[in-house]
C-alpha cells in the first residue's frame, strides 16, 4: 500500500505538525510496513521538525509563482486566478459548463499524474476548509477527482459558511470525497445549516491527539532541558497566544484589548504564586506567515512582574513543547493544539475559544467547560475560571487523562477504518 499524505503546513505551525505526526504515528502503528510520501508548503523545516523526508508541495510551489507574476499582465492574471481558476477545475471535474474547455496552468495536469503513483491520497485536518482562508484547498480533492484516485479527508473542522463560492466547492467535494471525518460535531451542524452535504460525514477525532509520547526515545536537548529545569523551580503555568487577525473583525475586539486582558491573566497568575511561561506553536519559521513570540514580547509590556512571566523564543517541535508541557500545572491556549498537545501528554489545559472548533474539540473530548469563549477573556471573568481550575488540579488531571485515552482508542479505530477500506479497494 503507498499512500500520499497532504495538506498540511507541518512547519512553523506545531499544531500543524502535532495533526500531521499523529496520524503517521497512528499509520506506522497498525501498518508498519506501509509506503507513505508526505507533502507539505514548506519541505525543509518540516523534514527536520518531523524527523523524516518530506517533498514539496506543487500546488503552492505553483501559488508562489503566480503570486510573483509581475508587470499588468500577472497583475490580471492574479485577479483572474481569484475569480476563475476554482471554476474551471470544478468544470473539468464535472465535465459541465463552457469553462470546462478553458485551459488551467500545466502543473496541474502535472500533479494529477502524479496522484496515479499513489492507492490513496489522505488529506489531513484540521481547519483547512474556513471559509476566510479561501479556495485553495479545494484544489487537492479535485485533482484527485480528475485522477480518479480514493481521498480520504481525516480530522477536519470545516465552515463557517458565508462565501457562495466557498459553499458551491465544498457542497460537491464533501459530497464526493470518500469520506470527510471531522474532528468535532459542531462542524456537522454548521454544513447541516448551510445546507452543505453530509453523506460522507464521519465523526473521528483530532490526529493530534495520536501523537506517540516517544518515552523511551526522547532525550531533551539543551533547549527543552533549560525549561524543563525553569518549571521545577516554581509551578509552572503555560500559556499561548496568536495574532486574531482574520478573526478579530468577526469577534468584535482589537488585538490590543486581547494583548491587555491576557496579561491581567498573567499578572494574576504571578500574584497567586505561580510563574508563567509562553511557549508557541507558531513561528516564523521558513518563512511561516504567523509568530506567536512577537505577541508575547508585546504583550509583555503590561506584564508587571517581568522576573516571574517567561518567553521560549527557541525553534521547538510538538513533541518538545509536549515534554515541557507536561511539566506545567495548566496550559491556557489561545492556540486550540497547545491545548490538544498538553492534554496529550498529561496537562489539563483552557482552551479560549475564538472559533467554534475549539468548542467543539472539547465538547467531544467531554470536557465542554474547559473551552473557555474569548468574550471571558476580555471582560476579565477568566482570572476567577482560572483560579478554580487551578484549584480541582487533582482530580481535573485524572478526568483530562481518562478522557485523551477514549479519544485516542477513538482515533486508532478511525484510522483502521480507512486503512480497511484502501485494503479492500486496492
Amino acid at each position: 500500500m503507498k499512500l500520499l499524505i497532504l495538506g498540511n503546513h507541518t512547519c512553523g505551525n506545531r499544531g500543524d505538525s502535532a495533526i500531521m505526526r499523529g496520524l503517521l504515528d497512528a499509520i506506522s502503528r497498525q501498518q508498519p510496513d506501509v509506503e507513505m510520501d508526505v507533502m507539505s508548503r514548506f519541505p525543509i523545516s518540516s523534514s527536520w521538525l518531523q524527523g523524516r523526508e518530506i517533498i514539496a508541495d506543487p500546488l503552492y510551489q505553483l501559488s508562489q509563482k503566480q503570486q510573483a507574476a509581475g508587470g499588468i499582465g500577472g497583475r490580471v492574471k492574479k485577479v483572474l486566478r481569484r475569480r476563475f481558476q476554482h471554476k474551471i477545475l470544478l468544470a473539468k471535474v464535472t465535465g459541465e459548463g463552457q469553462l470546462r474547455n478553458v485551459d488551467i496552468a500545466p502543473e496541474f495536469h502535472e500533479f494529477v499524474r502524479f496522484l496515479q503513483n499513489y492507492d490513496a491520497i489522505i488529506q489531513v485536518g484540521g481547519s483547512n476548509y474556513v471559509d476566510l482562508y479561501g479556495l485553495t484547498h479545494f484544489e487537492y480533492p479535485l485533482c484527485a477527482f480528475m485522477a480518479n484516485k480514493p481521498i480520504y479527508m481525516i480530522g477536519h473542522s470545516v465552515g463557517p459558511f458565508q462565501n457562495p463560492d466557498f459553499n458551491q466547492l465544498a457542497n460537491y467535494t464533501f459530497g464526493r470525497t470518500n469520506a470527510l471525518i471531522l474532528r468535532e460535531t459542531v462542524s456537522r451542524d454548521l454544513m447541516e445549516k448551510a445546507q452543505i452535504s453530509t453523506q460522507k460525514v464521519e465523526q473521528g477525532v483530532d490526529t493530534a491527539w495520536l501523537v506517540d509520547h516517544r518515552d523511551d526515545s526522547f532525550t531533551p536537548g539543551y533547549a527543552v532541558q533549560h525549561w524543563l529545569n525553569l518549571t521545577a523551580l516554581r509551578k509552572t503555568v503555560a500559556i499561548t497566544l496568536r495574532e486574531l487577525e482574520p478573526f478579530d473583525k468577526r469577534l468584535g475586539t482589537t488585538q490590543q484589548a486581547y494583548e491587555k486582558a491576557f496579561a491581567d491573566v498573567v499578572n494574576r497568575l504571578i500574584d497567586d504564586g505561580y510563574q508563567v511561561l509562553a511557549l508557541s506553536t507558531c513561528t516564523s519559521m521558513d518563512r511561516y506567515n504567523r509568530d506567536d513570540r512577537m505577541v508575547a514580547l508585546r504583550m509583555a509590556q503590561f506584564v508587571e512582574k517581568r522576573e516571574h512571566f517567561h518567553i521560549a523564543m527557541d525553534e521547538l517541535n510538538d513533541v518538545e513543547i509536549g515534554k515541557i508541557l507536561a511539566a506545567c500545572e495548566l496550559t491556557i491556549g489561545t492556540r486550540l493544539h497547545s491545548a490538544i498537545i498538553s492534554m496529550n501528554f498529561g496537562t489539563p489545559a483552557i482552551a479560549i475559544n475564538y472559533e467554534h472548533k475549539s468548542a467543539g474539540i472539547m465538547q467531544q473530548l467531554g470536557m465542554p467547560e474547559m473551552a473557555i469563549d474569548i468574550r471571558h477573556l476580555l471582560d476579565g471573568s477568566l482570572k476567577s475560571m482560572v483560579s478554580d481550575i487551578l484549584g480541582q488540579l487533582p482530580e481535573l488531571t485524572i478526568r483530562v487523562q481518562d478522557a485523551v485515552a477514549r479519544e485516542r482508542e477513538k482515533g486508532f479505530q478511525m484510522v483502521e477504518s480507512v486503512l480497511s477500506r484502501i485494503r479492500e479497494v486496492k
